[in-house]
């Protein structure tokens, strides 16, 4: 109970998942104390490994493409640098579903000609973008709108819209573009064209000092989390759900939690809720109800998650990329589908293929309804349409999750900023989630030490602790 060194402040962070982790990892390199209550019985949240029969199944993230230098730094501070398996080099084209057929897309001006993901007409607005003027509006714009805009109607539908629903289950004509790719967003109002924008920091040169890279674990994602409680040691609390959250006075917090029936009280110093949005909301529901009811605000989409293993023999696609995103005027059910075992190694047994297939989203959120078979049968008459399926599964193993991916809808940068402002109106409370400043695993752990290095600097320029 209380402090672990009480010369030192003591955060108590409240959820275990990356984020969670990530700002506890983060505080600690600080000199700040810290407390990790979990309520359920392993850490990491949604992310979760699963192998079996040979396969190895991720239930959320399967990989982590990583440009920051705190990420490796944080993997080889719990020991798992050695551990990373990078994309395979078979694995260097991304997939697009056309009129019912596979098409990369380009990596090159060469392959931009020649590809059919566009028309002719679609390929000349495309490059028409650097002559669209920038919106000077300052409204916060749909991401379908943005495209629509600077690059055209095709450019939306085959190629925008099938990464929003693949890769964040949601719909570009809800989605906001400042929140959702502030990047670009940042590019049009200071270059006034994306293109003259990329072009402009590929002449300076990148300022980065951390390649890109795709990677992942020998043992799945679970890993990383995993050495992440490891590393914190008895800090980290399983199966502890906290109940309710007292503020006693300036700094002064006293946390009532459960353990498997037991009632038990943390003292801290200052709070960091890590929980998803909806949970942190009923944990502030009491101490900061305007805040609880901003929180409420925040969307989630649900997803099913259809892990099958075919034998290679069985597909006829060479699978020779990540994977297939489907654009929904194509229609079927499939958001996207991954190519385990062809963008990583020991994914599968020597002979078959590994293959994620992601369902539900915006496009499709009546999918959880259906029975596994139901999942299946879809599944498998969509992969027959995209890779060529000629046989039965050898394995299959389903996930669902009823809030899946944060939404971070137009109005979302508001919400932002009135949660940073949490802090100044109850000092030494604070949240941190995806459904913040972004949803994958990378955003999370550069997150967690922006905030862990807020907090410690309120510590010690005695705002926080005097």
């Amino acid at each position: 109970m209380g402090t672990l060194h009480p010369h030192k402040p003591v955060v108590a962070v409240i959820g275990g998942g990356i984020s969670g982790l990530s700002v506890a990892f983060w505080l600690l390199q600080n000199d700040v104390e810290v407390i990790l209550l979990e309520q359920t019985d392993r850490p990491g949240g949604l992310i979760k490994s699963h192998r079996s029969k040979g396969y190895l199944a991720d239930y959320a993230a399967n990989c982590l493409l990583n440009y920051l230098p705190e990420v490796n730094n944080l993997c080889d501070a719990v020991g798992v640098g050695a551990e990373k398996v990078y994309r395979s080099e078979a694995a260097r084209n991304r997939y697009l579903l056309k009129d019912g057929h596979t098409s990369p897309l380009p990596r090159g001006l060469l392959q931009f000609v020649s590809t059919d993901l566009w028309s002719t007409r679609g390929k000349l607005r495309l490059l028409a973008e650097p002559l669209i003027p920038r919106d000077k509006s300052g409204d916060d714009e749909t991401v379908s709108h943005f495209i629509r805009r600077r690059f055209g109607k095709e450019t939306l539908e085959h190629i925008v819209e099938p990464f929003i629903g693949g890769s964040y289950a949601g719909d570009p004509e809800q989605l906001s573009l400042k929140s959702t790719f502030p990047t670009l967003h940042a590019l049009e109002q200071r270059y006034g064209s994306l293109t003259a924008g990329a072009i402009i920091k590929r002449m300076r040169g990148s300022r980065a000092n951390c390649p890109m890279h795709l990677f992942s674990f020998c043992d799945g994602m679970e890993t990383l989390p995993k050495a992440i409680s490891v590393h914190l040691g008895n800090r980290f609390n399983p199966d502890t759900e906290v109940v309710e959250i007292k503020v006693n006075g300036k700094h002064d917090y006293r946390i009532e939690a459960e353990n498997k029936g037991r009632c038990i009280t943390y003292n801290a110093d200052a709070v960091c809720i890590a929980a998803p949005a909806y949970d942190a909301a009923k944990l502030l529901c009491r101490i900061a109800p305007d805040t609880s009811g901003i929180l409420g605000r925040v969307g989630y989409s649900p997803m099913a998650v259809v892990y099958t293993g075919f034998a290679r023999d069985k597909v006829r696609h060479p699978l020779d990329g990540i994977g297939c995103m489907v654009p929904s005027k194509d229609g079927g059910f499939i958001l996207g589908t991954l190519w385990n075992s062809s963008l990583f190694s020991n994914r599968a047994p020597a002979g078959m293929v590994a293959i994620t297939n992601y369902l539900g989203g915006k496009r499709h959120p009546e999918a959880l309804e259906r029975t596994n078979e139901e999942l299946l049968d879809i599944t498998m008459n969509d992969l027959k349409k995209i890779i060529g399926i000629s046989g039965p599964p050898d394995y299959v193993h389903i996930v669902r999750h009823q809030r899946a991916l944060p939404q971070f809808s137009v109005g979302h940068k508001d919400i932002v900023i009135k949660l940073d402002d949490l802090q100044n109106r109850i000092p030494g409370l604070f949240t941190t989630g995806n459904y913040l400043s972004g949803i994958s695993v990378r955003d999370c752990i550069s997150y967690g030490k922006r905030l862990a290095g807020r907090i410690a600097k309120g510590f010690s320029d005695e705002r926080l602790f005097g």
